[in-house]
């Protein structure tokens, strides 16, 4: 019998020599701490179109979807896609209780490691030591990505499922047999609910690893060979559980091929922000903090166990912290691992030493530094839930103001069945509220558009529009407020007109298609923002339309809505940015400068905008004879907007009347000459360019400027 049996002989004196008071109030913290960290709106998309197919698979009578009925775009149905089982329950309780039901389930599905570590601690007799909590708190805090109204949370239940189950045969002895065969039901179930039950299947693969090498290596770690051999048997009938399924053997064939590190797998994974590294930006999230506290702890409890290590443990938290760092979306995998893990080594020995516990200071203020650490990084995530949310989100429910509401309202009333255009974030919104009236363009699914999907990443990029909608031709664009270049094409096309817009994406119509009358162009619904992302999207929108009303709107919501000091901050720089933007549609480009220098390096700025002011303000000072001065704009409109044909000839211009380094103003010259499009307006600057590099040129010559906003 494995050692681990003994675990549950341990007083809880013995392991921890603080009143339960200190536990109860860790305990309370992590409650509160979950009950306000997921206080969240429907995060994106997805949530739609799986309900829909849920809808869809209960009125057709099937468990295979067609992918291809829902938008009139290309499309194909060479992917499989297995989450039938979720996409029905979430219907149904969509359709029984709305949102709000949506909301308690995924609130169910995050306490599940909470009652998981609760029972296992319960086990192991160690529901009393604040440790306990503190890890409980960490794992809290680590399953942030699981939080989504989409089959991919249950990935994250059943994968605590898993652990719990394993680390619950560990500690238990003969009697644990029984519970080897749960492995099998859960990884059935999970196989028809979602794929991240490969992630299960390496789990228990590493197990079963880490039994072979304890038996070699940590022989008085095995489990006894009663429960191995159940343990075998369970495995054996678990890794035939993925061919049952709608799709039977092609379901794992396609994901094993999925997985492969070929080409077009990494082209269309970098296209999805899931598959990101995550620690590529700032910690906003606490992810980095929390990995790093876990990590130390574990290597605290393992050096204090390490002659007691159990590989199936070490294998498991090294293979999954691995995958933390590797892929946003694979996060929450190692999060009931490591609490499991950490549980199960806190039980084995005490982290403090028996020497330690003999000093009476030490032990009155380790549970007050614990407890106090605990409430400063509860506080530090409930501060950032709060002030500094994820775009589009806020602390408290709805529907995110990524999903285009009004605007699905607004193309529901005035143009059903008119051939629709939309960008990636708008499409699963759109295809629940307006399918089948409406079919989509593109949406969140993503994969029964793979074939053409890099062509249109870059038109939301705002790269080859015209061509791209030349070959989509469509009655209504709904495009994201998000893709700043691609709604200006769109703006200043002469083929299109604005119709509307609300929180999350404008409305483009097409000219020779009448406006409804009598309606609004904005939606009543931008002076409700709650993100404050959200709130400086529709800002930047409605300056670069000039809707100046707008503006004003907007601004006096921001100050009456955001009042953190953070947001306080943020609103303060939006005003000065509006500022800024007015003053340059008035051609007061040293005003503008001025004002965008004030709150630069910002993310509210727009480039452009202060690019093409300093040239302005460059060609102004230039022609008053300034060229010291000139040429410093000139220098900070590189910085900004480097590589601009313009910039590059006014450098080359000013450096040759100047008489500044031939070599320098020649090669700036011939790269105009090269990158300069060959148009009326760069007809005369062409020339000018020409003829100073042949020598022919004479006088001071003029600036080339961007056309007077």
């Amino acid at each position: 019998m494995s050692n681990d049996s003994s675990q549950a002989d341990h007083s809880p004196s013995s392991l921890c020599p603080w009143h339960w008071g200190w536990s109860a109030a860790l305990a309370l913290i992590v409650l509160i701490t979950l009950a306000f960290r997921y206080a969240l709106p429907v995060r994106d998309g997805d949530l739609w179109f799986h309900m829909l197919y849920g809808k869809y698979f209960l009125e057709n009578g099937t468990l295979i979807a067609d992918h291809t009925i829902f938008s009139w775009t290309p499309t194909t149905n060479d992917t499989i896609y297995v989450t039938w089982l979720p996409d029905i329950f979430l219907y149904l309780l969509h359709k029984a209780a709305g949102l709000p039901g949506i909301f308690a389930f995924r609130y169910l599905c995050m306490l599940v490691p909470v009652l998981g570590c609760f029972l296992y601690a319960r086990k192991l007799k160690i529901t009393s030591h604040p440790l306990t909590w503190f890890f409980c708190l960490l794992a809290v805090i680590m399953s942030y990505t699981a939080a989504f109204e989409k089959p991919e949370i249950l990935s994250f239940v059943f994968m605590t499922l898993v652990a719990w189950n394993w680390w619950h045969i560990r500690s238990s002895g003969e009697e644990a047999w029984k519970n080897c065969y749960l492995f099998p039901v859960i990884m059935l179930i999970w196989v028809n609910t979602h794929g991240g039950f490969v992630f299960g299947a390496v789990f228990l693969f590493l197990i079963w690893l880490g039994e072979l090498l304890n038996t070699w290596l940590s022989p008085q770690n095995t489990l006894s060979p009663k429960v191995r051999k159940h343990l075998t048997i369970a495995l054996f009938i678990a890794a035939f559980t993925p061919l049952l399924n709608p799709y039977g053997y092609h379901y794992p064939l396609q994901l094993f091929t999925d997985l492969l590190p070929t080409e077009a797998n990494t082209n269309f994974n970098k296209k999805i922000a899931a598959y990101s590294a995550t620690f590529l930006g700032e910690d906003v999230y606490n992810l980095t903090i929390s990995a790093d506290l876990a990590i130390i702890l574990l290597l605290t409890l393992f050096w204090r166990n390490f002659k007691k290590i159990d590989w199936s443990v070490l294998l498991a938290n090294f293979v999954f912290a691995y995958l933390y760092t590797k892929f946003y979306r694979a996060t929450f995998f190692w999060v009931p691992v490591f609490l499991f893990s950490a549980l199960n080594l806190l039980a084995s020995c005490p982290i403090i030493p028996p020497s330690w516990q003999k000093n009476k200071l030490l032990n009155r203020l380790l549970p007050i530094l614990l407890l106090a650490s605990t409430i400063c990084l509860a506080a530090n995530i409930l501060y950032k839930a709060a002030c500094i949310p994820e775009k589009y989100l806020w602390m408290g429910f709805g529907i995110s103001e990524s999903n285009p509401v009004d605007e699905a309202q607004y193309i529901k009333k005035y143009f059903p069945q008119n051939r629709l255009g939309n960008t990636y974030d708008q499409g699963a919104y759109l295809l629940w509220e307006l399918w089948p009236e409406n079919k989509v363009f593109f949406d969140a699914r993503h994969f029964p558009y793979r074939k053409w999907s890099d062509d249109f990443f870059l038109f939301s990029q705002g790269i080859k529009v015209e061509k791209f909608v030349e070959k989509y031709p469509c009655d209504l664009w709904c495009v994201s407020l998000e893709h700043t270049a691609t709604y200006l094409w769109f703006a200043l096309s002469p083929e299109w007109k604005l119709a509307y817009y609300g929180k999350s994406a404008a409305i483009f119509l097409r000219q020779d298609i009448p406006l409804p009358s009598n309606t609004p162009r904005a939606s009543p619904a931008l002076s409700t923002q709650k993100s404050p992302s959200s709130a400086v999207t529709t800002l930047t929108f409605a300056l670069n339309i000039h809707d100046w009303s707008a503006v004003d709107q907007i601004l006096t919501h921001m100050r009456q809505e955001f009042n953190f000091f953070s947001q306080k901050e943020m609103v303060r720089k939006a005003t000065i940015f509006a500022q800024g933007i007015r003053a340059y549609y008035r051609h007061d480009y040293e005003k503008t400068v001025k004002l965008f220098d004030s709150i630069y390096p910002d993310v509210m700025i727009s480039n452009i905008t202060y690019a093409y002011s300093l040239i302005h303000l460059s060609a102004i000072v230039w022609e008053k004879g300034d060229g010291v001065q000139a040429r410093k704009l000139n220098k900070r409109t590189w910085l900004l907007y480097p590589g601009y044909y313009m910039n590059i000839y006014n450098a080359g211009a000013m450096n040759w009347f100047e008489k500044i380094d031939p070599d320098l103003w020649k090669f700036q010259l011939k790269e105009f000459l090269a990158r300069a499009p060959n148009t009326l307006k760069t007809q005369l600057y062409r020339e000018n360019a020409q003829k100073m590099l042949d020598n022919t040129f004479t006088g001071r010559p003029a600036l080339m400027t961007p056309s007077p906003p």
